[in-house]
């Protein structure tokens, strides 16, 4: 009888805490926007990662030209220009227009992707923000360019898809190594900032 209770006490602690690192394991929210799993909330989300990255890239940017007028940094009368006149095509240097820019533009894709979102919307959402950086971000200091509202999400979206579709084969057994964790890191660093950079949990999340 005693063997009885022993075994069945000891079967029920199994069977609970079984139990319990399934709905542990199941727990795949974020510390932040937990439920943007629809499209306006995506888009909040995507902005909530836009803005601070990309005035704080501009202000380190400014920080590094010692003749920079601060008191002319942004100005009225070039968002007349902007919003009067059609896209210009810039002169940046190429590093900037075709390895920046697609990788800022990879980043506001993955915010779509990873929050559930299909490729299209993905995309569609990589092109708004691609317009909202160039029009009110940027449209300030700059004219809008055209190349980069065209490369930022055509091949942001490309690249933020395979990088997308690499982190899933990297997540195939729901297990992630150091190495792996590394690798994740580099490929998708605002989805494992959305985890608190709590790899275990980033691992149990299924994605589409």
């Amino acid at each position: 009888m005693k063997r009885f209770l022993l075994f069945s006490v000891l079967l029920m602690f199994c069977l609970f805490k079984g139990i319990s690192q399934e709905r542990t394991a199941m727990d795949t929210s974020g510390i932040w926007f937990k439920n943007a799993n629809t499209t306006p909330k995506r888009f909040l989300y995507s902005q909530a990662i836009l803005w601070p990255s990309s005035i704080t890239g501009h202000v380190g940017l400014y920080l590094l030209k010692d003749d920079f007028d601060w008191s002319r940094a942004v100005r009225w009368s070039m968002y007349k220009r902007t919003f009067s006149q059609k896209p210009e095509i810039d002169i940046d240097h190429w590093s900037w227009n075709y390895e920046v820019h697609p990788y800022m533009g990879s980043i506001t894709y993955l915010t779509y992707r990873n929050r559930n979102a299909s490729v299209w919307e993905s995309l569609a959402g990589s092109a708004l923000n691609s317009a909202i950086y160039e029009y009110i971000i940027a449209g300030g200091t700059q004219p809008a360019s055209l190349n980069d509202l065209i490369t930022t999400p055509l091949a942001g979206s490309l690249l933020g898809e395979g990088l997308y579709q690499f982190k899933k084969y990297l997540l195939r057994d729901k297990y992630l190594t150091l190495f792996e964790k590394i690798l994740v890191t580099i490929c998708d660093p605002v989805e494992v900032f959305y985890f608190g950079f709590n790899y275990r949990k980033l691992a149990q999340r299924s994605y589409r």
